[in-house]
């Protein structure tokens, strides 16, 4: 019964989207009037603070922490998204020198210097389980207490929303995925840390989104339908555990991603004259997009998608045409839309070892080796999480392959 109940949770709330995405569609607006951006959509890769220096790496690179540092600090009304992000949350810590060369916090004091209302209350906090029920029980308890909680998965750090039974919502600063332990590996999910907010945890992030329509467009249907819709997954959410606390989500818990991040981009679009038309290049290019970008088999005809990429993928250009690129994925022919992707640059000379160019081979290199591995055995050949010239600086083997024997290399590497 109270699986069902979940499955239903989540039906509801892929509806809210659609029925998001389908007045988005009819009704355009005119300019946003965001009161609030959705915290829960930042990534590590976000142009507007992924080359923030943190250390001797970038928030790109190794934000994944205080990203996650800086969700937790949203949440608990410590911060306002309208003036704080992971970018000045970044350059906050590098200014105070709270970074080592690898981008590591040399003090967790330093997260409450920087932020006062925030403090890291406990050191990792290894799971007693083994099983996704027991680390799901485990965190909530800390939620109970009224701490915020983020996880490490895999060397990876992520902040968790919310817990539903035995599911694990999470914000990822990697990718769009919600749900824990379906992104990742069980095993891999290692440890977590509880941290202290402005106010105590009580649910999953209530946020409303307003935004201006055009003139023309009757803004009563948009508002009506999905307040209905809001009030039903609120209503759903408290009755599947009864034992929990009310969950209220004001307008949508899941945000329309039009009106967050790329709000910014459509804003600054929307001008009387026209831009000069980008020139892109040949070469390895990040996806940057909050949704999957299709790759299409034909530019003209784009009916026929022969894969997608999610943000934080990393495909190889062989050539352009206008806007788009070409790909070999999976051994197939495609182009893609290279206004969705940013252009990873001419290819770097890496020190063996050292993927995040700090100028060592050491535990946070180790976690991009493991997150490689991990994703390799899920994507098609063509896709990556590293670029090539990274890829080659964690061949320490110099195999032509990423493995478990790298692994080992760079264990014997740090424990030295």
């Amino acid at each position: 019964m109270q699986k069902a109940k979940e499955t239903g949770i989540r039906c509801l709330l892929l509806a809210l989207l659609m029925v998001i995405g389908v007045f988005a569609g009819v009704f355009t607006p005119r300019r946003y009037a965001l009161a609030a951006e959705d915290f829960r959509t930042w990534r590590q890769l976000d142009e507007r603070w992924g080359d923030t220096a943190m250390g001797g790496t970038t928030v790109r690179k190794s934000g994944c922490y205080i990203t996650s540092i800086a969700m937790a600090a949203v949440a608990s009304g410590a911060r306002d998204t309208k003036d704080f992000d992971p970018g000045v949350f970044a350059k906050k810590l590098n200014d105070m020198g709270a970074f080592s060369s690898g981008g590591a916090l040399i003090a967790w004091a330093s997260v409450n210097k920087a932020v006062p209302e925030i403090s890291i209350a406990t050191a990792n906090l290894y799971f007693k389980s083994s099983d996704q029920k027991g680390k799901a029980a485990e965190m909530k308890e800390y939620l109970d207490k009224g701490l915020y909680v983020i996880c490490n998965v895999g060397g990876h750090w992520v902040y968790v929303d919310g817990i539903i039974g035995d599911d694990v919502y999470m914000a990822d600063p990697a990718k769009d995925d919600i749900l824990m332990f379906k992104a990742y590996n069980n095993a891999s999910i290692t440890c977590f840390q509880a941290l202290k907010g402005k106010n105590p945890y009580s649910g999953f992030t209530p946020l409303t989104i307003k935004e201006e329509v055009s003139e023309t467009s009757s803004t009563t249907s948009l508002s009506s339908t999905t307040t209905t819709a809001t009030s039903t997954i609120t209503t759903a959410k408290a009755a599947s555990d009864s034992s929990s606390k009310t969950t209220t989500v004001t307008k949508a818990a899941v945000t329309s991603k039009a009106t967050s991040v790329s709000a910014v981009k459509n804003t600054a679009a929307v001008s009387t004259s026209k831009a000069a038309p980008k020139e892109y290049l040949a070469g390895e290019y990040y996806c940057t997009a909050n949704e999957k970008v299709d790759v299409f088999a034909d530019m003209k005809d784009q009916k026929t998608s022969i894969a997608a990429l999610e943000y934080g993928n990393i495909v190889n250009v062989v050539s352009v045409n206008g806007s788009y690129g070409e790909v070999k994925i999976g051994g197939k022919k495609g182009w893609i839309d290279l206004s969705k992707l940013e252009y990873a640059g001419s290819a770097q000379k890496l020190e063996a070892g050292d993927i995040n160019s700090d100028g060592s081979a050491d535990k946070y290199d180790l976690a991009l080796v493991n997150e490689y591995i991990t994703k390799s055995e899920k994507l098609p050949e063509g896709v990556s999480v590293l670029t090539s010239w990274e890829v080659k600086a964690a061949d320490l083997s110099g195999d032509g392959v990423i493995n478990n024997t790298d692994v080992l290399l760079y264990l014997m590497r740090i424990c030295n």
